[in-house]
């Protein structure tokens, strides 16, 4: 079989609770993605990071922001045509172990796949591949905060944490099982729009262990990409934070946090061919494609801080 191009589209912080909530029971299901979805649903592969659980069983967990997103709501990811999420963040264990698993359970039922969380932890820490026209893509996630009010068991329904080597391990084996590798990471320092040392540390230990491609989540602002060294003569893309997309914020921090984009990459069997940025704005707790001022504005920004990692963007495209 010869295997062609297959693309993929991904985006950051997907939050089916608090004022996403709100707007969802006053307007129905169709109401978050609406405008983008369009979009989306064009790519092969529409991939996000679900900042919730979905679930009727369990107690929120006591600590400052808790999650939890009714199952009812779970339809509008579908209509947005979502084929895989990350589950390997700080919130994901919000209603403990019983709401992982409904969470897993209900996303199974409405035919999506998930990465970075398992009935334990080492089944957290396997790839989830999807093969689009023969090509193999992994998808593996990972999170650098451990989960509050939660007492993590490697036995027990968890995520996947980064540990560097059991991280490495988890991307060795992916990368032999799947003919492109994408890593998401839960990492940074939030509100800051450049990546910290430690994140800079994982995308290296990423790459050298042979992802194509890095999608990073947390800080709910957008930072940079920078272009990484792989083996047998790969390139690691590094996408380190895709910002909010379905989310609400706190007021003071609307401005910072409204900007954001959907990535798209084109993926071949020698890795990524082609990565572009399509400027997004949220606007009443929902994406839509940015206008023409607010698009030429969000990139100049991203152009920015792309340079200072070393990366060229021309009109939202990476220059390899």
């Amino acid at each position: 079989m010869v295997l062609s191009d297959v693309t993929l589209s991904a985006v950051g912080d997907v939050l089916l609770d608090r004022g996403v909530a709100k707007q969802i029971r006053e307007n129905g299901t169709d109401y978050p993605f609406k405008f983008v979805a369009p979009v989306l649903k064009k790519a092969d592969i529409t991939f996000g990071n679900l900042e919730c659980p979905i679930a009727k069983r369990g107690q929120k967990v006591p600590k400052p922001f808790a999650f939890k997103a009714d199952p009812s709501f779970a339809p509008c990811l579908n209509s947005a045509g979502f084929d895989i999420l990350s589950l390997s963040n700080n919130h994901t264990l919000d209603c403990g172990r019983i709401g992982l698993q409904e969470t897993m359970s209900t996303l199974q039922s409405r035919n999506i796949r998930w990465c970075g969380a398992g009935e334990n932890r080492e089944g957290a820490e396997k790839a989830a591949i999807l093969t689009v026209r023969g090509l193999r893509i992994g998808f593996l996630a990972f999170c650098e905060f451990v989960p509050e009010g939660v007492f993590l068991n490697d036995d027990k329904p968890s995520i996947a944490l980064t540990d560097d080597n059991r991280t490495r391990k988890a991307l060795d084996i992916a990368r032999k099982q799947c003919d492109v590798l994408v890593a998401s990471f839960h990492w940074g320092i939030e509100y800051l729009n450049r990546p910290s040392e430690r994140q800079k540390h994982l995308a290296r230990l990423a790459a050298g262990a042979g992802a194509d491609l890095v999608l990073g989540h947390h800080p709910h602002v957008l930072q940079g990409i920078e272009i990484l060294p792989a083996p047998n003569k790969r390139r690691c893309v590094v996408a380190y934070s895709l910002g909010n997309f379905l989310f609400d914020a706190p007021q003071r921090r609307v401005k910072a946090t409204t900007d954001s984009v959907i990535l798209q990459a084109t993926l071949h069997k020698t890795g990524v061919r082609q990565v572009q940025m399509v400027p997004i704005k949220i606007e009443k707790a929902r994406p839509r494609p940015a206008q023409a001022d607010e698009a030429k504005g969000a990139l100049q920004k991203l152009k920015k801080l792309c340079a200072e990692l070393g990366t060229k963007l021309e009109s939202g495209r990476v220059v390899f």
